[in-house]
């Protein structure tokens, strides 16, 4: 096993520049996804790590040793790709044995070494099938049991599970994370897909625009966002927002206002503002939003659709500015399309975003706060192979 850091990564496509300076440090036994939108540089980041592709600035590291100048076949890293790239004229323990038979490990280790990645993914009364016989989350097991049976120190996962059915892809999701569990190695996973990273994941790597926009668990991404577009990333629905003015009210409290807010929102924070100059976001996620009566109520809108999903409700609210909200509501809340609804932000859930769009860290009640450690005390357990 080894931990991987990353200084100062560059990669260019021409005069494009895709990577802008990347630093990461993964430690040892991690799993950590790399997310964001498409475009963003994760799979960049990962075939650059891999040596699939050459990198113009920086350096990586692995296990304490660089690697940035070995080819791929030398940096004893498993890669496992978003096809399966399986052979379709060999079985699958041929599949699994083939690169081993390459670089002359001896037939007995390599049995062993299959057999062992074949229990690890419950896959031994596979082994005499050819991939056609197989189903699309055998294929996918067999295209990681591949990766395994090299003992790499490092797996590379390029949004493996993107070709599989939704009920598939959520069945894929835990045998991952249990084999991650069982083999405590260092994983690196691509994905645009943000329920993959925030289950998956020790940490999650945001990418926006070939920059690190916040690397963090992913309860820190969540409730402790650092800028505006993290916020608007994390979230399904993703989190509404609202110009306002700011000033400081207090030692560690913003006082916010609009044309659009009846009365004003103070918000409590970690430390105390310098400097709210300029134009200032109000931030608010759905399920923070309260639908209550007219006179608690800081603004107002018409529902134009409600969304009902069985224990919750979505409902999309056009405000008089004509920006459109979405709160979520118990399942069985009477809102209708037409109705005129009534919304309160509760000062404790709402962030405040600079002109440039950074956060000021918001003072996190006590059960969240309490959240968040224990998913960092966890994440340090399993680092040094504690119980958990």
């Amino acid at each position: 096993m080894a931990g991987v850091k990353i200084d100062g990564l560059e990669k260019k496509f021409g005069s494009l520049r895709v990577l802008k300076g990347i630093d990461l440090d993964i430690r040892d036994g991690e799993f950590v996804s790399f997310l964001g939108p498409s475009g963003c540089g994760k799979t960049t980041l990962l075939r650059s790590i891999a040596g699939l592709e050459e990198i113009d600035g920086g350096r990586v590291v692995l296990g304490g040793q660089p690697i940035s100048k070995l080819p791929p076949a030398k940096r004893d890293i498993a890669m496992v790709f978003q096809n399966y790239a399986l052979y379709p004229h060999m079985n699958v323990y041929k599949n699994l044995s083939f690169g081993l038979s390459l670089n002359g490990v001896p037939k007995a280790e390599i049995d062993e070494r299959v057999q062992n990645a074949a229990r690890i993914l419950q896959i031994t009364e596979l082994l005499k099938r050819r991939p056609k016989q197989l189903s699309g989350g055998q294929r996918q097991r067999v295209a990681i049991g591949r990766a395994i049976v090299r003992d790499p120190k490092l797996f590379l996962l390029d949004e493996p599970l993107s070709n599989l059915d939704a009920g598939l892809r959520v069945t894929m999701r835990v045998e991952l994370a249990n084999l991650h569990k069982r083999l405590g190695v260092t994983m690196i996973y691509v994905t645009h897909d943000q329920v993959e990273a925030m289950t998956l994941s020790d940490r999650v790597v945001v990418l926006d625009q070939g920059k690190v926009a916040q690397f963090g668990t992913p309860l820190e991404l969540f409730y402790a966002p650092r800028n505006l577009f993290v916020a608007s990333f994390i979230g399904s629905p993703k989190m509404n927002f609202l110009d306002v003015s700011v000033k400081i009210s207090g030692e560690k409290e913003l006082t916010v206002s609009a044309e659009e807010l009846s009365g004003e929102i103070k918000v409590a924070l970690e430390a105390a503002a310098k400097d709210v100059a300029g134009p200032h976001t109000l931030g608010i996620r759905p399920d923070n939003i309260e639908l209550v009566a007219q006179d608690e109520a800081h603004m107002s809108g018409q529902v134009l659709l409600v969304e009902r999903l069985g224990t919750e409700s979505q409902v999309h609210i056009k405000l008089e500015n004509g920006q459109t909200f979405v709160a979520i509501a118990r399942g069985t809340h009477p809102a209708a399309t037409g109705d005129r609804v009534y919304l309160k932000f509760p000062a404790q859930h709402c962030h405040i975003f600079n002109g440039e769009g950074q956060a000021y860290p918001r003072e996190l009640d006590a059960e969240t706060r309490s959240l968040i450690d224990r998913q960092k005390s966890l994440h340090g357990a399993a680092q040094r192979g504690e119980e958990k």
